[in-house]
């Protein structure tokens, strides 16, 4: 399947979640509006199930995306500029893949079904950055920072049918 979306997020930005929240914001600053966090003007998913033989699935999963807005700091914290106007992460590209394997498991006479499998994330061990360095004042000012590098994951799973 094949999905592109093309979009703009843009409000209050001192909403609800804001104070209370995952990511809470120490102090209440003057309400604006504009893009919103979760701006993503451009998004491509591509994904798919493939079945193998020998009862093996794979699934793999691809997106590329612009990245999301950003707010420029000085040394006390405020916001220079309008917030979320100082620029966006680099685009996001990933490709991950989930491949499970269909088993019969016994069990005090009967026969349960299941899947096990492993997912590869980030396969190409593409450049991600979830942290920015946005204070002015900082030497590393611009530094992107925290890409996830490519893990693995196991998975087990019962299936009723």
């Amino acid at each position: 399947l094949l999905s592109y979306v093309r979009s703009e997020a843009r409000g209050d930005l001192n909403d609800f979640n804001t104070y209370f929240g995952n990511l809470r914001h120490p102090v209440i600053r003057p309400n604006q509006f504009g893009k919103q966090q979760f701006d993503v003007p451009n998004r491509l998913l591509l994904w798919g199930d493939f079945g193998l033989p020998y009862d093996i699935v794979a699934t793999p999963v691809f997106e590329w995306r612009g990245g999301f807005p950003f707010s420029f700091l000085d040394e006390a914290q405020n916001f220079v500029g309008p917030r979320n106007a100082g620029g966006r992460f680099p685009q996001l590209m990933t490709l991950d893949l989930l491949v499970t394997k269909g088993v019969k498991i016994p069990f005090r006479g009967k026969k349960y079904k299941g899947r096990v499998g492993v997912t590869i994330f980030n396969i190409t061990n593409h450049w991600n950055p979830r942290d920015v360095q946005n204070n002015l004042a900082s030497p590393q000012f611009g530094t992107f920072y925290n890409s996830p590098d490519r893990s693995f994951r196991t998975k087990f799973e019962f299936v009723k049918f």
